[in-house]
Protein backbone atom coordinates (compact mmCIF):
# COMPACT_ATOMS: atom_id res chain seq x y z
CA UNK A 1 0.00 0.00 0.00
CA UNK A 2 2.89 2.07 0.67
CA UNK A 3 4.63 1.58 -2.32
CA UNK A 4 1.67 2.41 -4.16
CA UNK A 5 0.74 5.74 -2.45
CA UNK A 6 4.35 6.54 -2.86
CA UNK A 7 4.43 5.66 -7.01
CA UNK A 8 0.79 7.88 -6.82
CA UNK A 9 2.65 10.71 -5.22
CA UNK A 10 5.76 10.73 -7.65
CA UNK A 11 3.02 10.43 -10.96
CA UNK A 12 1.11 13.59 -9.01
CA UNK A 13 4.41 15.61 -9.01
CA UNK A 14 5.14 14.46 -12.75
CA UNK A 15 2.39 15.68 -14.06
CA UNK A 16 2.33 19.19 -11.83
CA UNK A 17 5.69 19.59 -13.18
CA UNK A 18 4.56 18.97 -16.46
CA UNK A 19 1.74 21.14 -16.64
CA UNK A 20 4.21 24.19 -15.31
CA UNK A 21 6.10 23.10 -18.25
CA UNK A 22 3.50 23.88 -20.51
CA UNK A 23 1.93 26.47 -19.11
CA UNK A 24 5.23 28.38 -19.44
CA UNK A 25 6.23 30.61 -22.38
CA UNK A 26 8.92 32.72 -23.75
CA UNK A 27 6.78 36.20 -22.84
CA UNK A 28 6.53 34.34 -19.64
CA UNK A 29 10.27 34.35 -18.77
CA UNK A 30 10.87 37.41 -20.56
CA UNK A 31 8.80 39.37 -18.32
CA UNK A 32 10.45 37.48 -15.51
CA UNK A 33 13.46 38.31 -16.73
CA UNK A 34 13.09 42.08 -17.10
CA UNK A 35 11.34 42.37 -13.81
CA UNK A 36 13.87 39.94 -12.07
CA UNK A 37 16.37 43.05 -13.85
CA UNK A 38 14.94 45.84 -12.04
CA UNK A 39 11.55 46.06 -14.14
CA UNK A 40 10.98 48.26 -17.48
CA UNK A 41 9.46 51.54 -16.20
CA UNK A 42 13.86 51.87 -13.90
CA UNK A 43 15.13 50.86 -17.51
CA UNK A 44 13.34 53.03 -19.33
CA UNK A 45 14.06 55.92 -17.42
CA UNK A 46 18.20 55.20 -17.67
CA UNK A 47 19.65 57.15 -20.56
CA UNK A 48 23.20 56.64 -19.85
CA UNK A 49 25.60 54.40 -18.66
CA UNK A 50 29.59 54.48 -17.68
CA UNK A 51 31.06 51.67 -16.73
CA UNK A 52 35.17 51.21 -15.35
CA UNK A 53 37.27 48.16 -14.44
CA UNK A 54 39.59 46.34 -16.40
CA UNK A 55 39.76 43.79 -19.35
CA UNK A 56 41.83 40.79 -19.52
CA UNK A 57 43.01 39.58 -23.18
CA UNK A 58 45.57 37.62 -23.79
CA UNK A 59 47.30 37.84 -20.66
CA UNK A 60 47.03 40.98 -20.58
CA UNK A 61 45.09 44.07 -18.14
CA UNK A 62 43.90 46.47 -19.41
CA UNK A 63 42.06 49.35 -17.60
CA UNK A 64 38.98 50.05 -19.37
CA UNK A 65 36.02 53.12 -19.50
CA UNK A 66 33.08 52.17 -21.71
CA UNK A 67 30.45 54.84 -22.12
CA UNK A 68 26.57 54.37 -23.35
CA UNK A 69 23.71 56.50 -23.61
CA UNK A 70 20.62 56.54 -25.89
CA UNK A 71 20.23 55.41 -28.80
CA UNK A 72 23.39 53.49 -29.65
CA UNK A 73 25.85 55.90 -28.42
CA UNK A 74 28.82 54.05 -27.01
CA UNK A 75 32.60 54.29 -26.53
CA UNK A 76 35.58 51.86 -24.64
CA UNK A 77 38.19 53.01 -24.33
CA UNK A 78 41.78 51.57 -22.43
CA UNK A 79 45.25 52.31 -21.72
CA UNK A 80 48.17 49.87 -22.43
CA UNK A 81 51.52 51.08 -21.12
CA UNK A 82 50.80 54.07 -22.51
CA UNK A 83 48.99 53.34 -25.69
CA UNK A 84 45.84 54.10 -25.80
CA UNK A 85 42.56 51.92 -27.60
CA UNK A 86 39.21 53.07 -28.74
CA UNK A 87 35.90 51.79 -29.52
CA UNK A 88 33.35 53.98 -30.92
CA UNK A 89 30.21 55.00 -32.52
CA UNK A 90 28.11 57.43 -32.79
CA UNK A 91 25.17 56.95 -34.01
CA UNK A 92 26.00 56.81 -37.72
CA UNK A 93 30.09 56.18 -37.91
CA UNK A 94 31.99 53.28 -36.57
CA UNK A 95 35.58 53.86 -35.32
CA UNK A 96 38.44 52.77 -33.67
CA UNK A 97 42.32 52.78 -32.43
CA UNK A 98 44.13 49.77 -31.71
CA UNK A 99 47.95 50.22 -31.97
CA UNK A 100 48.41 46.39 -31.85
CA UNK A 101 46.58 46.34 -35.14
CA UNK A 102 49.02 49.30 -36.40
CA UNK A 103 45.97 51.58 -35.78
CA UNK A 104 47.81 54.25 -33.43
CA UNK A 105 45.58 56.75 -34.71
CA UNK A 106 41.82 56.51 -35.04
CA UNK A 107 39.87 54.52 -38.03
CA UNK A 108 36.85 54.30 -39.52
CA UNK A 109 35.44 50.66 -39.42
CA UNK A 110 34.48 49.29 -42.88
CA UNK A 111 30.59 49.30 -43.97
CA UNK A 112 30.29 45.73 -42.61
CA UNK A 113 31.38 46.42 -39.02
CA UNK A 114 29.34 49.62 -38.92
CA UNK A 115 26.04 48.01 -39.74
CA UNK A 116 27.00 45.28 -37.04
CA UNK A 117 27.53 47.74 -34.12
CA UNK A 118 24.33 49.52 -35.12
CA UNK A 119 22.37 46.88 -34.39
CA UNK A 120 22.90 47.05 -30.74
CA UNK A 121 20.71 49.77 -28.94
CA UNK A 122 21.67 51.49 -25.78
CA UNK A 123 17.81 49.55 -24.02
CA UNK A 124 17.44 46.36 -23.37
CA UNK A 125 16.29 44.49 -26.71
CA UNK A 126 13.94 42.26 -25.00
CA UNK A 127 11.98 45.41 -23.61
CA UNK A 128 8.98 45.91 -25.74
CA UNK A 129 10.32 43.39 -28.34
CA UNK A 130 7.17 43.44 -29.84
CA UNK A 131 7.39 46.71 -31.28
CA UNK A 132 10.66 46.81 -32.08
CA UNK A 133 10.18 43.95 -34.68
CA UNK A 134 11.97 41.17 -32.68
CA UNK A 135 10.24 37.53 -31.96
CA UNK A 136 11.19 35.72 -29.29
CA UNK A 137 10.51 32.00 -28.97
CA UNK A 138 11.01 29.19 -26.44
CA UNK A 139 13.38 26.64 -27.62
CA UNK A 140 14.24 24.19 -24.46
CA UNK A 141 16.09 23.60 -21.86
CA UNK A 142 19.90 23.39 -21.14
CA UNK A 143 22.13 23.04 -18.57
CA UNK A 144 24.87 25.85 -18.35
CA UNK A 145 28.07 25.80 -15.99
CA UNK A 146 25.57 22.99 -13.59
CA UNK A 147 22.64 25.86 -13.76
CA UNK A 148 19.22 24.68 -15.06
CA UNK A 149 18.30 27.76 -17.78
CA UNK A 150 15.45 28.18 -19.91
CA UNK A 151 16.81 28.52 -23.48
CA UNK A 152 15.35 31.36 -25.65
CA UNK A 153 16.19 32.48 -29.19
CA UNK A 154 15.72 36.09 -30.15
CA UNK A 155 15.48 36.87 -33.97
CA UNK A 156 15.74 40.63 -34.35
CA UNK A 157 14.53 43.11 -36.84
CA UNK A 158 17.77 42.79 -38.68
CA UNK A 159 17.51 39.40 -39.31
CA UNK A 160 19.98 38.06 -37.20
CA UNK A 161 19.34 35.37 -34.43
CA UNK A 162 20.65 35.63 -30.36
CA UNK A 163 20.45 32.44 -28.01
CA UNK A 164 19.37 33.01 -24.33
CA UNK A 165 20.47 31.25 -21.53
CA UNK A 166 18.20 32.25 -18.59
CA UNK A 167 18.29 30.66 -14.81
CA UNK A 168 15.36 28.98 -14.18
CA UNK A 169 15.21 30.12 -10.42
CA UNK A 170 16.53 33.56 -11.00
CA UNK A 171 15.45 34.56 -14.66
CA UNK A 172 18.36 36.46 -14.88
CA UNK A 173 20.80 35.32 -18.14
CA UNK A 174 23.47 33.23 -17.61
CA UNK A 175 24.91 33.23 -21.15
CA UNK A 176 23.76 34.64 -24.34
CA UNK A 177 25.11 32.89 -27.70
CA UNK A 178 25.33 34.77 -30.89
CA UNK A 179 26.82 34.53 -34.71
CA UNK A 180 29.31 36.19 -36.32
CA UNK A 181 27.35 37.54 -39.63
CA UNK A 182 30.41 38.43 -42.01
CA UNK A 183 33.57 38.00 -42.41
CA UNK A 184 35.55 34.44 -42.42
CA UNK A 185 34.10 33.44 -39.05
CA UNK A 186 30.46 34.12 -40.51
CA UNK A 187 28.18 31.89 -38.63
CA UNK A 188 30.75 30.87 -35.99
CA UNK A 189 29.09 31.33 -31.99
CA UNK A 190 30.53 33.52 -29.76
CA UNK A 191 29.37 32.91 -25.76
CA UNK A 192 29.43 35.55 -23.67
CA UNK A 193 29.01 34.52 -19.98
CA UNK A 194 27.32 36.68 -17.82
CA UNK A 195 27.36 36.81 -13.58
CA UNK A 196 28.38 38.39 -10.35
CA UNK A 197 24.87 40.33 -10.65
CA UNK A 198 25.06 43.60 -8.13
CA UNK A 199 22.18 46.15 -7.99
CA UNK A 200 22.96 49.62 -8.83
CA UNK A 201 20.06 52.06 -7.71
CA UNK A 202 17.61 48.67 -8.45
CA UNK A 203 19.02 48.01 -11.90
CA UNK A 204 20.88 44.11 -11.90
CA UNK A 205 24.08 44.44 -13.57
CA UNK A 206 26.40 41.73 -14.46
CA UNK A 207 29.98 42.90 -13.25
CA UNK A 208 31.85 40.05 -14.75
CA UNK A 209 31.55 39.44 -18.23
CA UNK A 210 33.66 36.35 -20.26
CA UNK A 211 33.55 35.59 -24.22
CA UNK A 212 34.54 32.17 -25.25
CA UNK A 213 34.98 31.03 -29.19
CA UNK A 214 35.34 27.63 -29.30
CA UNK A 215 35.31 26.74 -26.31
CA UNK A 216 38.45 28.79 -25.29
CA UNK A 217 37.91 32.61 -23.78
CA UNK A 218 38.70 34.95 -25.46
CA UNK A 219 38.37 37.96 -22.94
CA UNK A 220 37.45 38.42 -19.40
CA UNK A 221 35.63 41.96 -17.99
CA UNK A 222 35.36 42.81 -14.67
CA UNK A 223 33.42 46.11 -13.46
CA UNK A 224 34.28 48.05 -10.76
CA UNK A 225 32.28 50.87 -10.55
CA UNK A 226 28.80 51.77 -12.70
CA UNK A 227 27.55 54.92 -12.85
CA UNK A 228 24.08 55.84 -14.25
CA UNK A 229 22.59 58.89 -16.25
CA UNK A 230 26.05 60.54 -15.35
CA UNK A 231 26.80 64.19 -17.56
CA UNK A 232 28.05 62.74 -21.14
CA UNK A 233 30.12 65.09 -23.88
CA UNK A 234 28.38 63.60 -26.78
CA UNK A 235 31.41 64.23 -28.69
CA UNK A 236 33.43 62.15 -27.33
CA UNK A 237 31.35 59.07 -29.22
CA UNK A 238 32.24 61.33 -32.59
CA UNK A 239 35.35 60.10 -34.82
CA UNK A 240 38.04 62.94 -34.65
CA UNK A 241 38.93 65.36 -37.82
Amino acid sequence: MKKLFFLFACSLLVLSAQAQTATLTADTIVDKYIKAMGGADKWKKLDAMRQTGSVIVQGMTIPFTTTQTRPNLMRSEGDFQGQKFIDAFDGTVAWQQNPFQTMNKPVKKTDEETKEVAKDAFEDEFIDYKTKGHTVELVGNEEIEGTKCYKVSLKRKQGDEKIYFFDTESFVPVMMRSFASFGPNKGEAMETYLSDYKAEDGLMIPRTIEQKAKGQTVMVLKTDKVELNPTIDKTIFALPK
